[in-house]
C-alpha cells in the first residue's frame, strides 16, 4: 500500500467530514455540552427530592404524643404532624411520609424496666417515605440508648457491660485509590459508549452515503488500490471516534466537576497515573476504536442504503453499552478472568485496572491479544466486503 495515497485520501475525508455539520455536533457537541446537561438536570431533580424529603416531613403520630418519645419526634427538624381523616389512604397518596403509633402506657412500661412495641408504617417505594423511615429509625435508636443508659445507672453497672467492643474504622485506601475508584465507574462508560457512537456517523456517510452520491463508484474505478482506500476510510473513522472519546473526556471531567458526584471533591485529573498507564490506556483505546471502526464500515458497506446502514448501526450501540453497564458496578477484584478475552468487557476491565492502579499482567496479556484478534477480524470482514464491487455501486 502507498502511504502518500493513504494520506492523500485520509485527510480529504476528513476534510469532507468536518465541512458536514451533523458529523461536528455529533462528533463534538452531543458529548461535551448535552451529556453534562442531562447528569446536571438529574442531579439538580435529585437534589431537590432530597432537600424537601428533609425539609417537610409529615407524620401521623397516633397515640399520647405528650410522651417524651412523642414529643422527641415533634422537635424533630422537619417533621410535621398532620391528622388527616384516613391515615392509611393519605400514605398510600403521599399526602403523609409515616404513620408512627406509640402506645399509651409506654413511659410505664418503660420505668417498669419492660419492653414496648412502636409501629411505623412507610411507604418502601417512596423515597421521602423511605427518608421519614430513617429519620424516625433515628429518633428512637437514640431515645433507646437513653432508656438503656438511665436503667445501668439505676443498677449501678458502666455502659460497657452491654457494649464491651467499640468498632474502630480505618480505610487503607489511598487518595489516589479513592479518585481512582471514582474514575473507574464513569470514565471507562463514557469512553466506550463515544468510541462506539463518534464514528457511526463518518462511517456511514464514507461508505453508504458515497455510494448513494454515486462517488464511491467514481472512486474504485479509479488506479487506486482498494487496500489503501479502506485504510484511509478506517483510519478516518478511527480520528472520529478519537475526537469523540477526548470530548467525552471532557464531559467527564464537567460531570465529576459540577454534577452528582461533585461532592466527592476528587477532582478530575490523571495525574496519580504514571506514564506507564498512560501509555496503555492509550493503547486499549486505540485497539476498541480499530475494531468499531472496522465494523462499522463493514456495516456501511454491506447496506444499500444511508438510512439502512443507520438502521444496521443500531446494533452497535449495543454491543457498546451492554458490557459497559454491566461492568459498571465491578471493582477488579470481582471481574472474572473470562471478560478479560470478551470484545468490548476486556477495554472496560482493564481500564478499571488502570484507574484502581491494580493492573495484573496476565489480564493485559489477555486483553491486548484478544483485542488484536478482535481488530484483525474485524478488519478482514470489511476489506472482504469492500473487495465485493457489486457491494460498493449503488
Amino acid at each position: 500500500m502507498n502511504a502518500s495515497l493513504i494520506w492523500l485520501i485520509f485527510r480529504k475525508e476528513l476534510t469532507d467530514l468536518f465541512r458536514d455539520r451533523k458529523t461536528v455536533i455529533g462528533a463534538f457537541v452531543i458529548p461535551i455540552a448535552v451529556i453534562p446537561a442531562i447528569f446536571f438536570l438529574v442531579s439538580v431533580s435529585m437534589s431537590g427530592v432530597e432537600e424537601d424529603a428533609r425539609a417537610n416531613v409529615s407524620l401521623v403520630i397516633l397515640g399520647d404524643v405528650e410522651q417524651p418519645l412523642g414529643q422527641r419526634l415533634l422537635q424533630t427538624e422537619g417533621v410535621k404532624r398532620l391528622q388527616p381523616d384516613d391515615p392509611l389512604a393519605s400514605l398510600h397518596e403521599g399526602e403523609v411520609r409515616a404513620i408512627v403509633t406509640i402506645p399509651d402506657d409506654l413511659e410505664r412500661h418503660l420505668r417498669q424496666n419492660g419492653s414496648e412495641q412502636i409501629r411505623v408504617r412507610y411507604d418502601a417505594a417512596n423515597d421521602k417515605s423511605v427518608y421519614a423511615y430513617d429519620l424516625i429509625q433515628r429518633v428512637i435508636a437514640d431515645y433507646e440508648q437513653e432508656v438503656v443508659a438511665e436503667r445501668l445507672q439505676a443498677a449501678g453497672l458502666e455502659p460497657s457491660v452491654i457494649h464491651p467492643l467499640e468498632l474502630v474504622e480505618e480505610s487503607v485506601a489511598s487518595e489516589a485509590k479513592m479518585t481512582g475508584k471514582l474514575l473507574s465507574g464513569i470514565v471507562p462508560l463514557m469512553l466506550i459508549l463515544s468510541l462506539a457512537t463518534g464514528g457511526i456517523a463518518a462511517a456511514t456517510d464514507l461508505v453508504a452515503g458515497e455510494k448513494e452520491r454515486g462517488t464511491m463508484e467514481a472512486l474504485i474505478s479509479a488506479p487506486v488500490p482498494a487496500g489503501s482506500i479502506l485504510t484511509a476510510k478506517l483510519l478516518t473513522v478511527m480520528v472520529m471516534s478519537g475526537i469523540s472519546s477526548v470530548a467525552a473526556l471532557v464531559s467527564s471531567s464537567l460531570i465529576i466537576q459540577v454534577g452528582p458526584f461533585s461532592a466527592n471533591d476528587g477532582g478530575f485529573a490523571l495525574g496519580f497515573l504514571g506514564i506507564g498507564s498512560i501509555l496503555l490506556l492509550v493503547l486499549i483505546l486505540l485497539l476498541l476504536a480499530a475494531m468499531f471502526a472496522g465494523l462499522e464500515l463493514a456495516i456501511s458497506t454491506w447496506a444499500k442504503t444511508f438510512k439502512e446502514a443507520q438502521t444496521y448501526m443500531t446494533p452497535v450501540l449495543f454491543a457498546a453499552m451492554v458490557p459497559s453497564y454491566m461492568m459498571l458496578p465491578l471493582v477488579p477484584a470481582d471481574i472474572p478472568l473470562l471478560y478479560y478475552v470478551l470484545p468490548i468487557f476486556n477495554g472496560s476491565a482493564l481500564c478499571k485496572e488502570i484507574f484502581f492502579g491494580e493492573v495484573q499482567p496476565l489480564h493485559v496479556v489477555c486483553t491486548l491479544l484478544s483485542s488484536l484478534v478482535y481488530v484483525a477480524a474485524v478488519i478482514w470482514l470489511a476489506a472482504a466486503l469492500f473487495r465485493r464491487e457489486k457491494l460498493l455501486i449503488h
